[in-house]
C-alpha cells in the first residue's frame, strides 16, 4: 500500500468531474491488499465511498440514509491574522465572509478528518499551526463529525454528502472573491480522504490538488491499486510501519499518513522518493535514477506520475532526505 500518494490521486479519481493535479498518499493496509499508501484508493472513492467492489458497494446504497443537514457541517477558518480562534464561515453568508479574515489572494488549504474524529483532532490542529508557521494561508478546518462518529457503513455513505457540502463552500468563496480554484488544496485522512475526492467531483471547476491521506476501504485500512497521479509508498506501503508497537500497529500505522505529511510542510525536503516499479526493486537499488526523485508530501511536483518508494525514520523526525 502506497502512503502518502498525493492527490494527483484526483486524476484518477477526478477523472469523473475534471482533472485535477492531486496526490494520493499511501496508507497502510491491514489486509493482503496492503493499502496504506496515500494515494491509490482516489479513483473507487470518487466513483464509490471507500473504494468497495459492486456487492459492498451495493450494501452501502441501501443503508439508510440519515437525514444529514448543511449545519451539521463547519468551516473554521485560521488565519495568520487568527492563528488561533477560529471564525466560521457559512456559504452564501457575504456579510460574514466579508468581515472575516480570510485572504483570497493567499493559497486556501481544506483539512478533512476521518471516522470518529473532528476538527479537534491532533493533527489537523499540528497541519494548521505548521501551515501558518511557514506561509500565509487560508487554512479551513471542515468539522463533519455528526457524521463521522455513526457507525462506519452509514458515516461511508455520507461521505459523498459531506463533499457536496464543501464543494458549495467553494464554490461560494470563488464567486464571492478573487480565490481561484488552482489555490485550493484539499487534504483528508482516512474517510476524509474520500470526503475530498467528492467536494472535487462537485465542485464547479478543477480543484488545484488534493491529498488523499492513506483513505479508508471497508473493513481495512486501505487500498493496494494506484489511484493518483502520484501514489506514495513509504517503507514499501505495508502494515506495520517502521516505529509501530506490536499492540497498536494497525491505529500507528493509519496515523503515519499524518504524520508524514504534517512533517513535510515544515521540511519539504525531506522525504525524497524515486519512481519505481515495486519496493523489491526499490530495495535492490534498481530504480536510483535522480531524474525520477520527487518530493513527497507538501513539496511534490505536481508533474509527478506513477508510483514512488521511498524509507523514513521509524521516530520523528520521519523524513531522512537520503536520496
Amino acid at each position: 500500500m502506497s502512503f502518502i500518494a498525493q492527490f494527483v490521486f484526483l486524476l484518477s479519481f477526478l477523472n469523473l468531474s475534471k482533472s485535477s493535479t492531486n496526490d494520493m498518499q499511501h496508507r497502510l493496509t491491514a489486509d493482503k491488499s496492503q493499502g496504506f499508501f496515500l494515494g491509490e484508493v482516489l479513483l473507487d472513492a470518487l466513483v464509490n465511498p471507500m473504494g468497495t467492489a459492486q456487492n459492498d458497494r451495493s450494501v452501502i446504497n441501501n443503508i439508510f440514509d440519515p437525514n444529514l443537514i448543511a449545519e451539521d457541517v463547519t468551516f473554521e477558518l485560521y488565519t495568520r491574522n487568527n492563528p488561533v480562534q477560529a471564525y466560521f464561515l457559512k456559504v452564501d453568508d457575504i456579510i460574514g465572509l466579508k468581515e472575516s479574515p480570510f485572504e483570497s489572494e493567499n493559497p486556501t488549504k481544506i483539512l478533512i478528518h476521518g471516522w470518529t474524529d473532528s476538527a479537534n483532532t491532533y493533527w489537523l490542529q499540528d497541519f494548521r499551526q505548521n501551515y501558518l508557521t511557514v506561509g500565509n494561508y487560508n487554512v479551513i478546518s471542515v468539522n463533519w463529525f455528526p457524521a463521522s462518529l455513526k457507525e462506519y457503513w452509514i458515516a461511508a455513505k455520507l461521505t459523498r454528502q459531506v463533499g457536496k457540502y464543501i464543494a458549495e463552500m467553494l464554490n461560494f468563496l470563488v464567486s464571492q472573491t478573487d480565490l481561484s480554484l488552482d489555490d485550493i488544496h484539499i487534504l483528508g485522512h482516512s474517510l476524509g480522504a474520500h470526503v475530498a475526492g467528492f467536494a472535487g467531483m462537485e465542485v464547479s471547476g478543477t480543484i488545484g490538488r488534493i491529498t488523499g491521506m492513506d483513505p479508508a476501504r471497508p473493513g481495512t485500512l486501505g487500498f493496494i491499486r494506484s489511484i493518483g497521479h502520484a501514489d506514495f509508498y513509504p517503507n514499501g506501503g505495508t502494515f506495520r510501519q517502521p516505529g509501530c508497537p506490536v499492540f497498536s500497529a494497525q491505529y500507528c500505522s493509519h496515523a503515519r499518513a499524518h504524520d508524514f505529511m504534517g512533517e513535510s510542510i515544515i521540511n519539504p525536503l525531506t522525504f525524497g522518493a524515486v519512481q519505481c516499479n515495486s519496493w523489491i526493486e526499490f530495495k535492490a537499488a534498481k530504480c536510483r535514477d535522480n531524474s525520477t526523485m520527487v518530493f513527497m508530501g507538501e513539496n511534490v511536483s505536481r508533474n509527478a506520475r506513477g508510483s514512488f518508494f521511498l524509507e523514513t525514520n521509524p521516530q520523528p523526525p520521519f523524513g531522512k532526505n537520503e536520496i
